[in-house]
């Protein structure tokens, strides 16, 4: 049987074909949502790897079978088993009402993503602070979310749209126990960084090419703000977004960032019009993975996600389905890792944050 990583990758740019009947059973119902353009679906291959397709009108690709034992996947003629995994409820009540909630939040796995814009003449974002504080206690509550990422949109303001943003983290830390991740367009003055850093945030994440932007937001500017932000943020939880390009390009890519401490994602979403090749893909994955465990890269930071192919999971598309694991186990999943890491976070940022005030105050500003 082919691995979970061509399957994903094949699913992700064909789509899934559900017949019409097979949408109202028991095992599908409630488990597509209404995208931009169209109907998706989440299936978990198993515990740790997961992909986000849609459904299409080919019966002749892959297509969805529902069974007396659950659902399979059908290509040709190898039946893989599957689970749907459906819209959180919270999210499924505002997809009727297609509030701004239900087209700013989405679930990656066990990860809430906030897709935040700074609010024309306000001080404010698309999502009040009200909003965004129901949105991660309703996921909390149902169980389907071990931590938040901010996304934090392109902002004209010197510091990135970080001043909003910060009485937005005080409140998410004073409220609920939990990670939150940063991913937005870097900051031109470095010091934002230790703002970031001193506000609560655990995980940063600046793309190199993950977003489109203004020249303010240039791959160079990136490259900068992460070598800095590795020298302050914890080992691992410094990480970057890169397209596929060509092999040996990426290749040096992989090497540089890994080098420098930085965790690359590789997307997995093809350029409009063209198909990855798996076999480059997997090529691309067992570097990464060769490339992380050569810099010790540490990756408890990291956790399966729909739209990747990161350190953790490359083995999904290196092995066969039976030996595939994550490169290790994430905190988030981990209890008692959880509590021992959150107590050493809190620790390690009161100390960098005392050594800035008095690095400002030595230098009497």
């Amino acid at each position: 049987m082919k691995n979970f990583g061509r399957l994903k990758l094949e699913l992700m740019q064909t789509g899934v074909y559900l017949s019409p009947e097979n949408r109202t059973a028991k095992e599908v119902a409630g488990g597509f949502a209404t995208g931009k353009t169209r109907d998706e679906i989440v299936l978990a291959f198993c515990e740790d790897f997961f992909v986000k397709t849609f459904l299409n009108r080919d019966e002749n690709g892959p297509r969805l079978q529902i069974r007396d034992d659950g659902v399979s996947l059908l290509r040709e003629k190898e039946p893989v088993t599957v689970e749907i995994i459906p819209p959180p409820m919270f999210l499924q009540r505002r997809m009727k009402k297609r509030d701004p909630v239900s087209h700013n939040v989405e679930l990656d796995a066990n990860c809430l993503n906030l897709f935040l814009r700074a609010a024309k003449n306000s001080t404010g974002f698309n999502l009040s602070q009200a909003e965004i504080i129901a949105v991660i206690h309703a996921a909390f509550a149902e169980g389907v979310a071990d931590l938040v990422q901010l996304n934090l949109d392109h902002c004209r303001e010197k510091d990135g749209g970080f001043s909003r943003l910060a009485p937005v983290i005080r409140e998410i830390r004073k409220k609920f126990s939990t990670f939150i991740s940063l991913r937005c367009f870097p900051p031109a003055d470095k010091s934002v960084i230790d703002r970031v850093y001193a506000s609560g945030i655990d995980l940063l994440n600046y793309p190199l090419e993950g977003f489109s932007g203004p020249e303010t937001a240039s791959s160079r500017q990136a490259l900068n703000a992460l070598q800095y932000a590795v020298g302050i943020f914890p080992p691992g939880a410094v990480s970057t977004e890169i397209s596929p390009g060509t092999l040996s390009r990426l290749k040096d890519k992989i090497d540089f960032l890994t080098g420098n401490g930085i965790i690359p994602h590789i997307k997995l979403h093809p350029p409009k019009g063209k198909k990855m090749d798996f076999t480059r893909m997997q090529e691309v994955a067992r570097h990464l993975s060769q490339a992380a465990r050569r810099h010790n890269l540490t990756l408890k930071w990291l956790y399966p996600t729909c739209n990747f192919v990161t350190p953790l999971d490359a083995a999904f598309f290196t092995e066969a389905p039976e030996t595939a694991r994550l490169a290790v186990r994430p905190v988030y999943q981990s209890k008692l890792g959880r509590v021992a890491t959150e107590g050493f976070a809190a620790l390690r940022r009161k100390l960098r944050v005392r050594q800035i005030s008095d690095s400002f105050e030595s230098a009497g500003l």
